[in-house]
């Protein structure tokens, strides 16, 4: 005799029975005797279910990119990734445990290893590392990193481009250019956004407008020197510091922001804070990638839930003086 049994020779719904077997008020006092007396007659025991014990504190490890990557190039707060994370976990009490990516290496070896769930904040795990959080259970997921087959929350880089180029389209700007940085994951998205804006906005992709640099320290007078030679107008920047670093390029060879080329970025990075001119960006949402990314690390070690998590956010249109 199941549940469902119950239901069906009562005439009431599952829930019901549930519920009457548990005298719930809620529940008239004829049906709940009913009930009863089938769930005696039959013997039925309804069974209770477990809960998950909850654990007094959770440790959480945070894996960010090496300084190397972005002392020269910070492109998110820590704060604002920290809130998030204490934010999403509400009155739970989380430790977290913040390591770079190359300290990372080697650090599930022995038997000291006592994270209950990873984050793994813009950047690729080591496939050991995976394999090890994979054979002992225990949940990670990837910030603003688009993989296949693995459990992400990023910002919509793809859909961000496209809003830029709008943007500058709806201020008249004609000829649009991109300077690209393919040694980057996230770039992929966002140079397809921007061949996607153009033909949309543009009636067409051309592809002498998209300058590709592999890092930053390559950005020096001949890359500002492209853009004028194609006669662009406005100038997309992969991000926010490689957009900086070409308004100072533009300046050196007598071009000026936003009077002569307008330059937007990507990101909001803190140096978008105290440069000038307050540069046109797409906010990179780290505070919501975080939130939602650490709600289901806490789902999955409290609860024990399983299910896939792949998210991408719509950054956030911040307009600046960087476009007339």
């Amino acid at each position: 005799m199941k549940l469902d049994d119950i239901a069906e020779i009562c005439g009431v719904s599952s829930s019901t029975v549930s519920r009457a077997l548990n005298n719930d008020s809620r529940i008239s006092r004829e049906t709940i005797q009913k009930v009863h007396e089938i769930a005696a007659k039959h013997k039925f025991v309804p069974t209770k279910r477990k809960r998950q014990a909850s654990r007094s504190i959770i440790n959480l490890l945070l894996v960010v990119p090496d300084a190397g990557k972005t002392i020269d190039n910070p492109f998110y707060e820590m704060g604002d990734l920290i809130n998030a994370i204490n934010s999403a976990f509400g009155n739970k009490k989380a430790c977290i445990e913040t390591i770079t990516a190359s300290q990372s290496q080697g650090i599930y070896e022995g038997n000291g290893f006592s994270a209950h769930g990873v984050l793994f904040a813009f950047g690729k795990a080591d496939s050991e590392f995976k394999l090890f959080l994979d054979k002992r259970n225990i949940p990670y997921i990837f910030l603003n990193r688009t993989l296949q087959d693995e459990n992400y929350v990023s910002c919509n880089n793809f859909k961000g481009i496209i809003r830029l180029v709008e943007h500058l389209k709806q201020r008249g700007y004609k000829r649009v250019g991109y300077l690209s940085c393919p040694s980057i994951a996230v770039n992929s998205d966002r140079l397809r956004g921007y061949q996607i804006g153009s033909i949309e906005n543009y009636g067409g992709f051309e592809p002498d407008l998209v300058m590709e640099v592999d890092s930053i320290s390559e950005i020096e007078k001949t890359v500002a020197s492209y853009f004028v030679e194609q006669n662009c107008d406005a100038i997309i920047g992969f991000n926010d510091n490689f957009a900086i670093r070409l308004i100072s390029e533009l300046q050196g060879i007598g071009v000026k922001v936003p009077d002569d080329i307008a330059v937007t970025g990507f990101d909001s990075s803190p140096l978008r804070k105290v440069f000038k001119p307050l540069l046109t960006t797409i906010c990179l949402s780290t505070f919501e990638m975080g939130f939602f990314a650490a709600r289901w690390l806490g789902d999955n070690i409290i609860h024990k839930e399983s299910r896939e998590l792949q998210l991408e956010v719509n950054g956030q249109l911040l307009i600046g003086q960087s476009v007339k």
